[in-house]
């Protein structure tokens, strides 16, 4: 079964990078200015960058006359269309002018044939999450000057393999101008795209082969930033959420989502006095930033706030994590938060409290309930509690000055 990704427009920026993926962004080679790496080995030659193994070859056939097959890396940027398309130099530069994220190094693969990928370890035999595609020039300049209004496509086919064995693949159309494509999706990729690749399941090899509707499209394209996936998985589930600058009708929600295209991620924000979200509930989005003001509320009123972030390469939401509040009295400010961290978090068993002051704190689970309540304490142990997300309601022993963190216990 193929499943087909259509063109689409990408504006992720790469961001953090949390433990359960590896990126290879090809960065860790090296090349001289606006060239390729070329090896006429008769072997064949192979370059890794993060936990993936390339393949490729080139043939010298004399009379400077070369053919390549499979992955080399480039740091050509020509965004030109190409007169003399067979110069290598068009062959081998990603259209966008520069790697993905603005790097200086990626991949590019001739895939008349296969081209080839094996994954080594820790993340043999699990998920690939994907990787970001680009047309070479020449590629970009064929699709646009020769498929355009003749019902043309050029596909990129990546079939994973497990021990040998077809598991699945997937395909995404570096040009589509085919009439079953709606208009305002035809086109020829021109900058950086995700493929998801995580319906493939657990692979521990991939190949690559470019095919077009008259089979003469350039065989070419750019890849950069593959990442893996060792743990299985997709985002990151701790969004370590906290209130601060707590008034009578305002109060900050603050979150921290280390995951692979974070500056790409959303996050849904909602604020009700229930410790679940329904339906009926007002969200509110939040791009290209880690906090959000609720403003509006209640004075001296419980409030719940919900977050749930939405994973970019992964097409899928979060589930929806809490953090309980209170409201100042009308007129006051909540100056008033306790100045404190908890670490380690997500943790095992203790957690230790860094508090200027002596603090008084109460653990509930997400149902509302009290599993603790402790007085002047400087840690807490965790260990004998159920794995899962828990609220630490900290106040000082006037009980005059409060904070509320969230924590998960493995």
């Amino acid at each position: 079964m193929v499943k087909h990704l259509l063109l689409a427009a990408s504006a992720a920026c790469f961001g953090l990078v949390s433990n359960a993926q590896t990126v290879a962004d090809f960065e860790n080679l090296t090349l001289g200015t606006d060239t390729f790496h070329f090896d006429a080995a008769a072997s064949g030659y192979n370059f890794t960058s993060g936990n993936a193994k390339l393949y490729g070859t080139f043939t010298d056939f004399g009379g400077g006359s070369y053919g390549g097959e499979g992955f080399t890396y480039s740091n050509i940027f020509d965004t030109v269309n190409c007169n003399n398309c067979y110069d290598l130099h068009f062959q081998y530069a990603a259209k966008p002018g520069v790697g993905y994220d603005s790097s200086d190094i990626y991949a590019v693969a001739y895939a008349y044939s296969p081209a080839k990928l094996k994954l080594t370890a820790p993340a043999s035999g699990v998920q690939v999450a994907g990787f970001m595609v680009a047309n070479t020039t020449w590629g970009y300049s064929y699709g646009t000057n020769t498929y355009a209004g003749s019902n043309g496509w050029a596909k990129l086919v990546v079939r994973g393999f497990l021990n040998g064995t077809l598991v699945d693949s997937v395909g995404y159309y570096l040009s589509d101008y085919r009439s079953a494509t709606p208009a305002a999706q035809q086109g020829t990729l021109k900058g950086w795209d995700w493929v998801n690749l995580q319906s493939l399941g657990h692979v521990d090899s991939l190949t690559f082969r470019v095919t077009s509707s008259n089979d003469f499209y350039p065989a070419y394209f750019a890849m950069d930033n593959f990442v893996t996936m060792e743990t299985g998985l997709a985002c990151s589930e701790n969004l370590n959420l906290n209130v601060s600058d707590i008034n009578a009708n305002t109060a900050k929600i603050n979150w921290t989502f280390n995951n692979t295209f974070a500056a790409a991620d959303s996050f849904q924000v909602v604020i009700n006095q229930a410790a679940t979200v329904s339906g009926t509930d007002a969200v509110n989005t939040v791009t290209n930033s880690d906090f959000y003001n609720a403003a509006g509320l209640t004075a001296s009123q419980n409030y719940y706030a919900h977050v749930r972030a939405f994973c970019y390469y992964s097409d899928s939401f979060t589930t929806w994590q809490h953090v309980p509040f209170t409201t100042a009295s009308s007129g006051l400010k909540n100056a008033d938060q306790i100045a404190v961290q908890l670490y380690p978090n997500p943790t095992t068993g203790l957690i230790y409290i860094d508090a200027k002051e002596q603090v008084n704190l109460m653990v509930v689970d997400m149902s509302g309930n009290l599993i603790i309540n402790q007085k002047d304490v400087t840690q807490i142990d965790l260990s004998q509690v159920a794995a899962g997300q828990y609220f630490i309601r900290l106040t000082t022993k006037d009980g005059k000055r409060s904070a509320t963190k969230a924590v998960v216990k493995k």
